[in-house]
């Protein structure tokens, strides 16, 4: 955990903006384990039910908080979701996983990958374990800013770290090194994935034949 901590606060030294690529859009990760309610349906409502409950003496189970900003994420309102969780530390409100992911993914959305990486300081800080959507969601962030290399690395030191990968993120590596033109690498990827326990699967196989396609255009 300490060696991990130590490689998320050197990410930093990326710049904090990004031009995002935009072949490539950055899925939300789901949070479908939450207990399902009602959701806004608008930004207004949104932000009003988050500072209504913020207001209150005591205010909701973090759940609630976490709900609306992952709506929020989930429409592309990315400041909004980041000024909201501001407000909701400043009240004192501690934040779980499923949020740290949503601002997570808010942060690669903008661009902000040195910020997305301070978060993934936070979660292991706080002594959270990062799931797959966390390491997926910046693995992802990293191709959107064009950085290859620290998103293969980043895979590398998690998976040294005996971090078990699943379809879902190599599925993101084989997509984010298509399209930003590493096709030899994705293949390598493709290759290596059944000795993870993974089985390509025909989304992968597609993603490299239309890169392959394009290279003999």
């Amino acid at each position: 955990m300490v060696s991990l901590l130590r490689y998320a606060l050197q990410i930093p030294n990326l710049s904090p903006y990004c031009v995002l690529h935009s072949a490539l859009r950055l899925c939300f990760p789901s949070t479908s384990s939450l207990h399902s309610h009602s959701q806004p349906h608008s930004l207004d409502e949104a932000v009003d039910s988050f500072t209504r409950m913020l207001s209150k003496r005591h205010p909701p189970s973090i759940i609630q908080f976490t709900k609306i900003l992952g709506s929020l994420a989930k429409t592309n309102h990315f400041p909004t979701a980041i000024s909201l969780f501001q407000q909701l530390q400043a009240r004192g409100i501690s934040p779980n996983l499923f949020t740290l992911n949503i601002l997570i993914n808010c942060c690669c959305g903008m661009g902000r990958i040195t910020l997305a990486f301070s978060v993934f300081a936070k979660i292991l800080k706080m002594s959270f374990q990062p799931d797959t959507i966390t390491l997926t969601t910046l693995i992802k962030g990293l191709f959107l800013c064009g950085k290859v290399e620290k998103a293969l690395h980043l895979h590398d030191t998690m998976l040294a770290q005996g971090f078990q990968f699943n379809e879902v993120t190599y599925g993101t590596l084989i997509n984010g090194l298509c399209k930003t033109g590493h096709t030899s690498a994705a293949i390598q990827v493709l290759r290596k994935i059944p000795r993870h326990g993974i089985v390509p699967n025909v989304v992968m196989y597609t993603q490299l034949l239309i890169a392959s396609a394009r290279l003999h255009l």
